[in-house]
């Protein structure tokens, strides 16, 4: 409660001067914790909540890990994450030698600031309307790198813990079955239980788990297929742990796993508020940690690191960017945007102290620089964007060719590499006998529709016709709009029967592109009037219509038989 409470107080007051939420759950965490106003002594009672927010996040990642909507550039883009967040890390590790970490500790603290907050770069190019420029496309490809590489990162934490001497070491429940064996055997048997036990998670989520999902969504009950995804998510974080591996990597694996059914976008969005509430709580625990004195005692290091650590990371995206062929206007805005350390930074870094890898006191320094580096870095896009401007002349590398990275939208739309991105189509949300018969008329008159519906049956049938793009689930949710390409609509209309879903699907819409024009249906006049207050640009009332076509069809009969003789419409 105080976690929740706290944490929303500070976010809200954080928004209202334009600063992310993130850095606010960390400061609401520092304010409670032990070395503050001590409402929450015990940062231990919410540790098992916060793994499983990383659990949860983790799962999202494999959700929406999907690299094709990026177009033609995607190995250069995916190449300037790859190179970046190596120099990043190589660059820094020295560094922090340097400062007087241990090696260990060094180089999980420089993997761990390597990570940028994609939450905040989506967040901002959003809001910028810059989703298809070309620093945007190159930030989002650097950002699934480093979502990657967190995975990686986790993974590597129990070997480091190891190599530092004073870890904990990453125990598993077959540790007794090789005790006793010779170190070259217990090895080898090792790498084949956990390679053998990979191998049988794949293979069940490659075959077994979308017979399952198809076989719960028949059913029509959406509960269910969230809770068996997130019984899948659990299961995997299981199965990964008792094979030597972290939990994050089998929630990754299986989120992975399930990007490839046509459930993915419902399933990340029925997800998102259970998400972002275990988060809230996730970085509000992290931030327990942080002690002001210690910060205060050690002003310097944290101001000139966050101003260091933006510096590094600027410089070693926007080198790799212009590297590979990016504009230098273009690889300075790519740098700015995810000069920051993430939220993914605090994943890595959690555990790297209950390790005993990084002390309490590093870690709480640590945790300032991202803070501080999360507040600084938004404040730097106005002017990253007046000085590229001045830099649109300067040259690119000429030892490649940056065409793909400079393809435009348009190109790519017609190329089918960005169905995501399709301008003037038209969204059909509902595909019983009115949605069907409205998208039929629509495409005989050569209007591109993608189509929402619920029923995976149709769904699968229209994706074996080929006829269309549909996607499951409901129009509620802002993951599948977004996957529908609701940004980017000329007109979304709403025949879903149920009217409060309805109605709660016009809200969404409109918030998510108020210029859109929406037709939607209700079943009652009052409806109506609730539709237009949320954004309606024309209501069809099933009770009016139905009156209407009665009229008419009464008036028509009447008059053929000479009974009606005035005109009629």
């Amino acid at each position: 409660m105080i976690i929740l409470l706290v944490a929303a107080l500070v976010s809200t007051l954080f928004a209202k001067v334009k600063l992310e939420a993130i850095p606010g759950y960390l400061l609401a965490g520092a304010l409670i914790g032990p070395h503050a106003l001590g409402a929450i002594q015990d940062n231990h009672r919410v540790e098992q909540i916060s793994d499983l927010a990383v659990i949860l996040l983790m799962f999202g990642i494999g959700l929406h890990l999907d690299a094709g909507h990026m177009g033609r550039g995607v190995v250069h883009i995916l190449g300037v994450g790859a190179m970046s967040t190596v120099a990043t890390t190589l660059v820094a590790w020295p560094i922090l030698l340097w400062l007087g970490l241990p090696a260990p500790a060094a180089l999980a603290v420089a993997m761990a600031l390597a990570m940028s907050s994609t939450a905040i770069f989506v967040r901002v190019v959003s809001a910028r309307r810059e989703m298809r420029t070309i620093h945007s496309r190159v930030g989002l490809g650097v950002s699934i790198v480093q979502d990657l590489a967190t995975v990686v990162v986790l993974g590597l934490l129990p070997l480091i813990a190891r190599w530092s001497g004073a870890g904990v070491p990453l125990s598993t429940p077959q540790d007794e079955w090789y005790r006793g064996l010779p170190p070259a055997l217990e090895f080898l048997s090792r790498a084949g239980i956990s390679i053998g036990g990979i191998v049988a998670l794949v293979t069940v989520g490659r075959y077994v788990l979308p017979a399952a999902l198809r076989a719960i969504a028949a059913t029509g009950s959406s509960e269910l297929l969230i809770v068996f995804s997130g019984s899948v998510a659990l299961a995997a974080a299981v199965g990964t742990r008792v094979l030597g591996f972290s939990a994050e990597m089998g929630a990754f694996l299986a989120g992975f796993l399930l990007a490839s059914t046509p459930f993915r976008h419902q399933l990340a969005g029925q997800l998102a508020p259970m998400r972002d509430i275990l988060m809230a709580v996730f970085f509000t625990a992290v931030g327990l940690n942080v002690d002001a004195r210690l910060v205060v005692e050690n002003w310097g290091v944290v101001v000139f690191g966050s101003i260091g650590l933006i510096a590094l990371k600027t410089l070693s995206i926007g080198l790799s960017g212009w590297t590979l062929g990016l504009t230098p206007r273009s690889a300075l805005l790519s740098g700015i945007y995810l000069g920051n350390a993430g939220e993914f930074a605090l994943v890595a870094l959690a555990p790297a102290v209950k390790m005993n890898i990084v002390t309490d006191d590093a870690g709480a320094l640590v945790i300032a620089v991202v803070i501080a580096s999360l507040i600084l870095s938004p404040m730097l896009i106005g002017p990253a964007h007046l000085l590229g401007n001045r830099m649109l002349g300067w040259p690119l590398a000429s030892w490649i060719d940056p065409a793909s990275l400079r393809e435009d939208a348009a190109q790519r739309t017609a190329k089918g590499l960005a169905s995501d991105e399709l301008k003037g189509h038209v969204v059909v949300a509902g595909f019983g006998p009115a949605g069907r018969a409205v998208a039929d008329r629509l495409e005989i008159a050569g209007v591109t529709v993608t189509v929402i519906e619920l029923n995976a049956k149709v769904v699968e049938r229209q994706a074996q016709m080929g006829k269309r793009k549909v996607v499951f689930g409901d129009a509620t949710n802002t993951e599948v709009l977004e996957s529908a390409g609701v940004r980017t609509a000329a007109a979304v209309v709403i025949t879903v029967p149920d009217e409060e879903a309805a109605l709660r699907a016009t809200g969404a819409v409109k918030a998510m592109n108020p210029g859109v024009y929406v037709v939607t249906r209700t079943s009652f006049l009052a409806g109506s009037f609730r539709a237009q207050q949320l954004g309606a640009d024309h209501v069809t009332v099933d009770e009016v219509a139905v009156a209407e076509t009665l009229q008419r069809e009464v008036l028509q009969r009447l008059k053929a038989r000479g009974i009606v003789t005035t005109p009629t419409t």
